[in-house]
């Protein structure tokens, strides 16, 4: 085993509970615009944008104080309170002050190819691979954090990806704005798909660290533990392998690892792997694949896991297929959950030559809020799919094709996470830090359209719940369901409840619902309506969120200045996309209305 870093090993043991929100910013966006040109403020299009994970549902904004390009590699991390530390495109590393954290640079073929700057003024604009970086904690050393980078040589013909190297910087209270201690310390020379991930070690402290090989038929794989990186070895599944790129990813419980190898002009297409994985060993057991079919020449990469690792996802470009991870034969278990509907965004200010972006399936990202986001291929586009519930089988899972507008456009990347809400592997051999599984909970809802008080709850605790029980605040007896649907009876406001336990103990957490206009009063005395807006100034699509509200029958009226309304379209809890690309520009009011009631107002500004 090699040992590329050592450092001082920090006595204490990380508590498992400490690790809950490392993912829950999502930054987004192509903000060399807000650099090269001048009148970017006029149109927030261009830029750079959030999802925040803090709300739900989730906050999206526009975020004109960072200038950092992600053309395909973007990861980050926060602090335990889910408060941005710093995040990489895998050239440079910038702080929580969205500036560049001093000696950060990943000098190479990739800072000459991909740097849309000039002799006075760089403007990296990213590494051009998928998962060609990753953001990792440093165990046992609090306020420590490695940046694990791919360097590709441009040189080449085609291009490769030949080494991986890692970064360390530590972010703390006396040094907010981030301090590099070490850089570019290569951890091996290969020819790679550039892709990273990491699963957490059953000991609840350490990390695998896993890189395929371009044939991703073989894994490279690391452990990092407190005294530093150590090489493991390569992983061989034994099966045929083609070359390419793709994603890879671990399943939130840790048990299961699948990553997707394509490129576009083998006759074979991509192949998708999957594998049990163990947490203790960091080895591979019964590995599978199946080909996937490219032959539309339209090159996707895509894999995620539902929440509760029940099933697995694959996407290529113009389909979504589902496995289920419960199933003898996994691969056997395919169901195709989407077909690409064919749906273009056209940009505002793209009038001479308009160029539609296919708003399809490239690459797709669990997030903590248990929906998986689906990035489009397209060079550049403000339009992404949804799936909200991926716990649920087949079509059930309910693939929203192009239903979440960002602020500004991005540029096909998904954020690159390790699954952090996974403890220790209790009773293991490997569990010998004491780290116990103490469960969270948390969960979320939605809303039936065709019934506003029939409402489906998503559990997304973590740390290994085992059993759930819900009170919904109406009188009516606990429910022991994970996922329940429940129907309340009346309007009004209800404190819900989820308790889950586990052998090592339990946990609970309420919210308080607020259903229709009778219990409008209690809303209004507990909190400010969870209303709002973007963009505004607006070019084409208004994104309405409604928050911890569920509405009647709610709708939002655009009136102009005379008084005459202009438009009007029903809206639901949670984020709904307003189409006004047809409206003249101006000035206008929209009046949001539960049930005929004026319940918020907003000036708008049509460009």
């Amino acid at each position: 085993m090699l040992r590329l870093f050592s450092c001082i090993l920090f006595l204490g043991i990380i508590s498992s509970v400490g690790a809950q929100k490392q993912d829950y910013i999502w930054l987004y966006g192509s903000e060399i615009y807000d650099i090269i040109l001048p009148d970017r403020a006029a149109d927030t299009t261009k830029g750079a944008s959030d999802i925040d994970f803090n709300f739900e549902p989730p906050k999206i904004y526009y975020n004109p104080e960072r200038f950092l390009d992600f053309t395909f590699v973007n990861s980050s991390i926060c602090n335990s309170n889910g408060k941005i530390l710093a995040y990489t495109n895998g050239q440079v590393i910038y702080n929580q002050f969205d500036q560049p954290i001093a000696d950060t640079i990943n000098y190479g073929s990739d800072w000459e190819y991909n740097n849309y700057g000039d002799d006075e003024m760089a403007i990296p604009g990213g590494l051009v691979t998928i998962q060609g970086a990753i953001v990792l904690p440093v165990p046992g050393h609090f306020d420590q954090y490695y940046t694990f980078y791919t360097t590709q040589q441009w040189e080449t013909t085609p291009y490769s990806i030949n080494k991986i190297s890692f970064a360390l910087f530590d972010v703390s209270d006396e040094n907010m704005a981030g301090h590099l201690l070490i850089k570019d310390i290569m951890m091996l020379e290969d020819t790679l798909s550039g892709s990273i991930t990491a699963i957490r070690h059953g000991n609840g402290r350490d990390w695998w660290l896993i890189a395929p090989r371009m044939r991703g038929h073989k894994l490279n794989i690391w452990l990092i533990d407190p005294s530093g990186v150590h090489y493991h070895g390569v992983l061989d599944t034994g099966l045929p392998g083609n070359k390419g790129i793709g994603q890879i990813s671990g399943s939130p419980d840790g048990k299961w690892l699948a990553w997707f190898i394509g490129d576009k002009f083998i006759p074979t297409g991509g192949q998708l792997f999957i594998t049990q994985f163990d947490r203790c060993s960091g080895t591979i057991n019964n590995p599978d694949f199946s080909y996937v079919d490219l032959s539309n020449y339209r090159f996707s990469l895509g894999v995620a896991f539902s929440y509760d690792s029940r099933f697995l996802y694959m996407c290529n470009r113009d389909y979504i297929y589902q496995y289920d991870l419960n199933a003898m034969n996994v691969l056997d278990s395919e169901r195709k959950v989407a077909t690409y509907d064919g749906y273009e965004y056209f940009f505002p200010w793209d009038t001479l030559q308009p160029l539609g972006r296919q708003v399809d399936f490239f690459s797709m990202g669990l997030a903590p809020d248990g929906r998986i986001y689906i990035s489009p291929g397209s060079a550049t586009t403000r339009m992404m799919s949804v799936m909200h519930f991926p716990e649920k089988a087949d079509i059930a899972c309910d693939v929203r094709q192009h239903s979440l507008l960002m602020p500004t456009g991005f540029f096909r990347c998904t954020p690159n996470f390790p699954a952090y809400r996974l403890g220790s592997s209790n009773g293991s051999p490997c569990d010998t830090l004491g780290i116990d599984n103490l469960p969270v909970a948390k969960f979320r809802y939605e809303v039936d359209k065709s019934d506003y008080r029939s409402l489906y709850f998503t559990d997304l605790s973590y740390y290994r719940p085992a059993s759930w029980s819900w009170d919904f605040g109406d009188g009516s007896l606990p429910v022991k369901e994970q996922y329940p649907v429940h129907k309340f009876q009346k309007d009004g406001s209800y404190e819900v409840c989820l308790e889950v336990r586990n052998e090592n103990g339990s946990n609970a957490t309420c919210r308080t619902l607020t259903i229709g206009t009778t219990g409008i009063e209690e809303l209004h005395s507990s909190s400010p309506m969870e209303v709002s807006i973007y963009p505004n100034p607006v070019s084409d699509y208004l994104q309405i969120t409604i928050g911890e509200y569920i509405p009647q029958d709610g709708s939002v009226i655009f009136y102009d200045i005379t008084g005459n309304t202009i438009h009007s379209q029903r809206v639901f809890h949670g984020h709904n996309l307003i189409n006004l690309s047809k409206i003249l520009p101006g000035s206008y009011t929209c009046i949001f209305k539960d049930n005929g009631l004026a319940m918020k107002t907003f000036k708008i500004i049509k460009l």
